[in-house]
C-alpha cells in the first residue's frame, strides 16, 4: 500500500465545541519570540484583541503595544499545559478565542491534543492524525515519493551497521525525523557530516539525545541562498486561501537557519505546484510554510520540510 494511501479518511470535527462562545473572538499567541510578535502586530492592527503566552528566553513579543495581557506558560508537562489552556478559557472569557502555536512544540502539543482544545478554542493546526505527514519526515518523504514531488536522496536506517553499509556521496545530514522536544540536536534543525567517520560519530551522539528510531539521513543539496525558496500559505481541507512564495536569500545560521534575515517575493509555478499537491494531500487546515531547494545539478525544485505553523521571516 502507497504511503498516500495510508493518509486518514476524517471527517474533522468543527473547531466550535459546545463551551465556544459565539461572540468576537481575540488571539492566544503560544510564544513570545519573533514569530509571535509578528502574529502580535498582524492582528493588533487589526483590532483584534491579543493575549500572549510567554515562554523560554525570547519574549520580544510580550512588548508590543497590541498585547493586551502576557501570561506565563507552566513547565513542560503537557497534561498540565492543556489544563492551563483550558482554564484560562473557562477563568477569563477567552472561549472562542483562535490559538496560535508559534513554534514546532507548541504546534505538536495542540494538534494531539486538538480534540479537548477544540471545545474551547478555534485551533489553526489539523489533528494529529493529519499533521503527523507533515510533521514526520520519514511519512513525507513517502508522501513526497507517491505524489512525484522531487526531494534530496534520504534514509531512515534503524541501526550503526546499516548507517555503516549507506552508500551515497557525502555531505550529509543527519536530523530528527520528528521534532516534539528541545534538545541540543533538534535545535540547529541538523549535523554535516562531511566523511563517513564524522557521520558515525554524530550518529552516535545523536543516539544519546533521541534514539536512533527518530534519525533520518538525507544528502545535501548544494547552494546557498539564492536556492531556497519557500512557499506559505493560509489553507482549509487542503486548499490555499492566500499564500506567498518567497526566496530566503540569507539566513542564520547560514547553513541549516532558524530564521531568515533577506527574503524576497518571486513568482515561482515550480515551488506553488508541488507545494498545493501536497497541501491537497494532507487535506492541510492553518497556516503552513513548504521549504525547497533547488538542485543546480538538475534544476530541480526539492521539498526539505513543512512547516505546519507561522513561518520565521
Amino acid at each position: 500500500m502507497s504511503a498516500a494511501a495510508t493518509l486518514p479518511e476524517m471527517t474533522r470535527p468543527s473547531n466550535l465545541g459546545p463551551n465556544v462562545l459565539a461572540a468576537t473572538a481575540g488571539a492566544l499567541i503560544m510564544g513570545a519570540d519573533y514569530r509571535g510578535l509578528g502574529v502580535v502586530r498582524s492582528l493588533g492592527r487589526r483590532g483584534i484583541p491579543v493575549w500572549v503566552i510567554k515562554q523560554g528566553g525570547h519574549l520580544v513579543a510580550t512588548t508590543s503595544r497590541y498585547v493586551s495581557r502576557n501570561v506565563s506558560w507552566p513547565p513542560k508537562d503537557d497534561r498540565r499545559q492543556i489544563d492551563f489552556l483550558i482554564d484560562l478559557a473557562a477563568k477569563h472569557g477567552l472561549s472562542g478565542w483562535v490559538l496560535f502555536p508559534t513554534d514546532d512544540y507548541a504546534v505538536t502539543l495542540v494538534s494531539r491534543n486538538y480534540k479537548a482544545l477544540a471545545s474551547h478554542y478555534r485551533l489553526t493546526v489539523p489533528p494529529w492524525e493529519e499533521l503527523r505527514w507533515a510533521c514526520d519526515k520519514r511519512l513525507l518523504h513517502h508522501l513526497a515519493h507517491d505524489l512525484g514531488v522531487q526531494q534530496p536522496w534520504a534514509a531512515s536506517p534503524n541501526t550503526r551497521e546499516e548507517l555503516a553499509a549507506l552508500d551515497h556521496a557525502f555531505p550529509l545530514i543527519l536530523k530528527p525525523a520528528l521534532r516534539l522536544e528541545p534538545s541540543s540536536l533538534a535545535v540547529p534543525k541538523a549535523w554535516r557530516a562531511d566523511d563517513r567517520a564524522s557521520l558515525l560519530a554524530r550518529y552516535d551522539e545523536a543516539c544519546r539525545l533521541i534514539g536512533p528510531e527518530h534519525l533520518i539521513v538525507q544528502e545535501v543539496v548544494p547552494g546557498g541562498g539564492e536556492s531556497q525558496f519557500s512557499y506559505a500559505a493560509l489553507c482549509q481541507d487542503g486548499l490555499p486561501l492566500a499564500s506567498i512564495v518567497a526566496r530566503r536569500t540569507r539566513q542564520y545560521p547560514m547553513d541549516f537557519g532558524q530564521f531568515s534575515t533577506y527574503v524576497e517575493t518571486v513568482d515561482e509555478p515550480q515551488v506553488i505546484e508541488p507545494s498545493v499537491r501536497l497541501l491537497k494531500a494532507l487535506r492541510f487546515t492553518g497556516l503552513v510554510e513548504v521549504e525547497f531547494k533547488k538542485d543546480p545539478r538538475d534544476s530541480q525544485y526539492k521539498v526539505i520540510d513543512i512547516n505546519p505553523r507561522v513561518w520565521g521571516w
